[in-house]
């Protein structure tokens, strides 16, 4: 009976995130975001118009792009600097020394591509800050619109033309003759529109090339982008205007009186592929209460496949001492009953899936359970055979991650020690195409309302990076990030207790569980995808 009780209890704790998800601090799609070159301002404004400041004290903000997770990165020409600014306004460096950056755009992968306007030279970032130098020797580009197809195209003010570049960097001229082009967007048909400066025109390009004049009698238009219904929203820099293009090229003013707008772009729903597909807790396995238990919630209307591993005589080859020589593995449902049990991967009758997985376990006595499972909530226990003790990592791997279920949050109760055996935990943000925000918290004095005996009083916290470099750290969780925390709706319920929000790339992350004093006890570290 005792054990059910554990399993009724960690499935309550995991079940806070089913009513609370999305996440609904992100902007909300359809926000038109335009970078205000002479107040130094990010302005934000609703479909209806309403306008709000979304970031100040810039230095003459030009260029606009959103990643796929709702992260807007800001060229400041002045400064010399990208800056990425998360939806509740929080500016952060992505990157410096640049010379003049205007234009920016995203590709499919989430890199993030830089026109570098006085050197000359686009530059191409990984989501992870990595530059690389994508094509120099050009004469001023401003402006940067990618295609459906992958190519990238650059306005180049100074030279009057539009480069095309296809993805292996091969360069052709698109359209020259141009009086200073700046902006540039695609609509839905692969049409490329031009804000032509100096002419005070709007161009349109086919696909094959093929130029008309969609607006004309223009203040120096600058950046161009389209919303979710194909109208076109034109930065006027010279009257200080937004202007709005139906489809057909009928004209409107959406905003006016601003102080020199430059660059625009939209808040769409987010199209990135990112998602949390792995992870592993590594904590000290002993008896009765102190065995290792681990908490999955699936959401969604379909099936998902996961493998659930547990290591143990592994870990002596990663200089792991007192390791759990032969861990046994439970997997339960949310009423509590055994769906799956394994003690030696290879006995299980979807071995050869484990395989084709590349997720068998290095050792013959570590188990392994390859299941297809429905949206709910679910629990993975790992024991000793015999009732033997020792160190023991329990991972889940999401393999499935083309669906369109989700693992919205995996959590691990464990014993925290001291030195070898605190509670780590290994997360892995998969896919492409932006960023994961996530919420990690760390609870102990909570377990004991859940009759959970010898509860760590006062756990910390610790996430790091793939290199080991703190991302960021928490005894207390008010005492910082308190706002963003209580956003999510997931913030514990002692003070004394830790939580982390963060967004990240695509990457493998650790998260550290320690108690303040080197105090021990029982905790549970949780990770929650809160977009």
């Amino acid at each position: 009976m005792k054990k059910i009780a554990f399993l009724d209890w960690l499935v309550t704790v995991a079940g806070l995130a089913t009513a609370l998800l999305p996440f609904s601090v992100l902007a909300a799609p359809g926000d038109l975001y335009e970078a205000d070159n002479s107040s130094n301002t990010i302005l934000k404004f609703t479909p209806d118009g309403t306008k709000s400041t979304f970031a100040f004290g810039l230095n003459r903000p030009f260029g606009l792009a959103f990643d796929g997770s709702s992260i807007l990165f800001e060229g400041d020409a002045g400064s010399n600097t990208i800056f990425e600014i998360t939806p509740d306004g929080t500016k952060s460096t992505f990157a410096s020394g640049l010379s003049g950056p205007v234009g920016l755009a995203f590709d499919s992968s989430g890199n993030l591509f830089e026109a570098d306007q006085f050197s000359g030279e686009i530059f191409e970032f990984t989501p992870d800050g990595t530059k690389s130098t994508f094509a120099s020797g050009l004469g001023g580009p401003v402006s940067l619109a990618f295609d459906s197809s992958g190519n990238l195209f650059e306005a180049n003010y100074n030279s009057g033309k539009i480069s095309k570049f296809a993805p292996d960097g091969t360069k052709s001229t698109f359209a020259s003759g141009l009086g200073g082009p700046v902006g540039l967007a695609f609509d839905s048909s692969g049409n490329l529109f031009e804000a032509d400066y100096d002419s005070g025109t709007i161009f349109k390009f086919a696909p094959d090339g093929t130029k008309t004049t969609f607006a004309s009698g223009l203040s120096n238009p600058t950046g161009l982008a389209f919303d979710s219904s194909g109208n076109l929203f034109e930065a006027d820099q010279g009257s200080g205007t937004i202007f709005i293009f139906t489809p057909f090229g009928t004209k409107s003013t959406f905003a006016s009186g601003l102080g020199a707008p430059s660059g625009l772009a939209f808040e769409h729903a987010p199209t990135s592929t990112v998602h949390l597909a792995n992870i592993s807790t590594r904590a000290l396995v002993q008896t009765g209460n102190h065995v290792l238990i681990g908490g999955f919630i699936i959401s969604g209307t379909g099936p998902k496949k996961l493998v659930m591993r547990a290591l143990g005589p592994t870990l002596s080859s990663f200089g792991v001492p007192g390791v759990l020589q032969n861990p046994t593995l439970e997997l339960h449902n949310a009423s509590g009953a055994l769906i799956a049990f394994n003690d030696n991967w290879g006995d299980t009758p979807n071995k050869q899936q484990i395989i084709d997985a590349n997720l068998a376990p290095p050792n013959a006595a570590e188990p392994a359970i390859l299941a297809t499972l429905d949206p709910g909530n679910y629990t993975a226990i790992v024991r000793g055979a015999n009732n033997t003790t020792g160190v023991a990592l329990v991972e889940g791997y999401d393999i499935d991650a083309g669906t369109s279920s989700k693992l919205e949050n995996i959590s691990t109760r464990g014993l925290v020690q001291t030195g070898a055996n605190v509670m780590i935990a290994g997360v892995i943000v998969g896919g492409s195409g932006g960023r994961q925000g996530v919420i990690v918290r760390a609870l102990g004095p909570t377990l004991s309302k859940f009759g959970v005996a010898n509860a760590l009083a006062d756990p910390t916290l610790e996430l790091r990076d793939i290199n080991g470099n703190l991302i960021g750290s928490n005894d207390n969780w008010r005492s910082t990030q308190q706002a963003e925390i209580i956003a999510t709706g997931l913030q514990p319920s002692n003070d004394a207790e830790s939580a982390i929000v963060a967004i990240l790339a695509p990457s493998n992350y650790t998260t550290i569980v320690r108690g303040v004093n080197s105090t021990t006890g029982v905790a549970l570290v949780e990770v929650y995808r809160l977009n």
